[in-house]
């Protein structure tokens, strides 16, 4: 009988290791996962009370007065390379979402929180992490979608960042961050496959005057062959005369990447984990930020002619978004307050410091072509009809003001 116990025990033993052994989902490959931390009961009231802001009402639709853009090539000029972004990512899913009716809603929407900058997110794909093959797919925004919005976003005065990116179609193990070769002759392949891709949409950023261009997002695992992503710059500055940058990921790419001195601001897409707690504090979020504060300060440290945006950043109305706000295929309780009071405690941190006058704004995620999208009952990222979207009026109404 002490024989079967014993043997019982190691079998539970083994299973408990081979659970602990799962893989991380694919969004948080790139990262350290965080550990499923249980209720926490919120700490006692130590931090400052929170400063009284009188945020305006979300549902109001003024904005600041802004001319609209005239159709030109776009430019570095100084202007371009010191503007202050106050941003919202727009995001489509499938063919024909922005240049709907719909669209233009959401968009009225999205101009009226005071933005000046929308960035505009359209993919292509390719099979898994190790294709060499890059193609747009049925789900793709066509060039009169992004040429609607493009037109759209300058006959409101608001510029545009166009922002390529690619996913996987066959592999959901995995995650763009992945993407690699395992021999030479297949690099070579991918990039100049990757470059048709990407040379695609710097021309026509150039032919519908977006101000800014991403040359790339979050290819983490490509990001170490700088001359590679270098020989790739220069040909997309033989096509595009605006603004460059590369929208990096939080977990460690914007910190290997050496070709950052070849682009014109250094871009993050930031979601940092910040606290374990599932009822932080203020206080315990602004300490959050702090490691995340000095790693950026070091990498502008080591390219000083380079500013930086947040290229990506934003937080779903869930309970514990301040532990998983990268996770967006997370399940959780909807939290308006958490998501609230992580946007004031980043606007707090990072707009218009003097301590950090190398910092040049953010592109906040994300906004989509549904003007029914959000509410007090929706968990997603968006901050349309919830307490964060007063917040982000706030301060960019009060910017554009200034």
């Amino acid at each position: 009988m002490r024989i079967f116990f014993f043997l019982c025990g190691l079998a539970l033993l083994g299973l408990a290791c081979g659970c602990a052994n799962v893989a991380a989902p694919r969004e948080q490959a790139a990262v350290p996962p965080a550990p499923l931390y249980p209720p926490t009961a919120p700490p006692p009231p130590t931090a400052p009370p929170a400063p009284q802001i009188n945020y305006p009402d979300a549902n109001a639709s003024s904005a600041p007065t802004r001319a609209p853009i005239r159709p030109q090539p776009p430019t570095r000029g100084a202007d371009a390379l010191n503007a202050y972004r106050r941003g919202i990512a727009y995001v489509a899913t499938r063919r024909g979402e922005y240049a709907s009716e719909a669209s233009r809603r959401a968009l009225d929407q999205l101009f009226a929180t005071g933005a000046n900058y929308i960035s505009i997110l359209v993919t292509w794909y390719q099979d898994d992490i190790h294709s060499t093959t890059i193609a747009p797919t049925y789900d793709t925004p066509t060039d009169a979608d992004l040429e609607f919005v493009i037109a759209y976003a300058h006959a409101r005065g608001v510029k545009v960042l166009l922002k390529p990116q690619l996913d996987l179609s066959a592999d959901d193990q995995h995650w763009r961050g992945q993407i690699q070769c395992e021999r030479e002759a297949d690099w070579e392949k991918w990039f100049a496959s990757y470059r048709r891709f990407i040379l695609y949409y710097a021309r026509l950023a150039q032919t519908n005057g977006a101000q800014e261009f991403a040359v790339g997002t979050e290819l983490y695992a490509t990001t170490t062959r700088a001359q590679d992503w270098r020989a790739l710059i220069r040909a997309v500055r033989q096509e595009y005369t605006g603004v460059l940058t590369y929208a990096a990921n939080h977990s460690g790419e914007e910190l290997q990447i050496e070709f950052w001195d070849d682009l014109d601001y250094i871009g993050v897409n930031v979601f940092y984990h910040l606290t374990n707690y599932r009822a932080p504090t203020r206080q315990q979020i602004i300490d959050g930020w702090q490691a995340p504060l000095k790693q950026l300060t070091r990498l502008h440290e080591k390219f000083p002619r380079q500013p930086i945006v947040f290229t990506e950043v934003g937080y779903p109305s869930m309970d514990m978004a301040n532990a998983w706000p990268w996770n967006w295929e997370r399940q959780g309780a909807v939290d308006l307050q958490e998501q609230a009071l992580l946007y004031e405690v980043l606007f707090q941190i990072w707009w218009h410091t003097r301590e950090r006058p190398w910092f040049r704004g953010m592109f906040i995620w994300n906004w989509l072509p549904d003007p029914q999208q959000g509410g007090p009952d929706d968990a997603d990222y968006t901050p349309r009809g919830k307490p964060a979207d007063k917040i982000l009026k706030y301060y960019y109404q009060r910017a554009a003001q200034e």
